[in-house]
């Protein structure tokens, strides 16, 4: 996968915090292994509070659909939106 792609999601991820006021400290853009999927993580310390997760994530599929070029040659397989909190009880979860 070509990592300009990776990168032009990355740019399009941190605009769409700033545009809504998210204060992220974590994006990770990264590709799947599988074609031309891709998975995203988005984590916020500030700006998820009063969203319901489905909310976000509804929210930046459509703005990377529209904001993103060549997004045929990629798929969003997997899209994680979460708070620090939801994260760190994320991560305590074994394998």
């Amino acid at each position: 996968m070509k990592t300009a792609i990776l990168k032009e999601l990355r740019a399009a991820v941190e605009e769409w915090a700033r545009l809504h006021n998210i204060e992220t400290t974590l994006i990770n853009v990264k590709y799947a292994g599988i074609g031309s999927y891709v998975h995203l993580l988005v984590v916020a310390r500030t700006g998820f509070e009063n969203w319901r997760w489905s909310e976000r994530e509804r929210s930046l599929i459509d703005f990377l659909d529209n904001k993103v070029k060549n997004n045929g040659d990629f798929f969003i397989s997997r899209l994680e939106t979460m708070t620090e909190e939801e994260f760190e009880k994320y991560e305590e979860v074994e394998v």
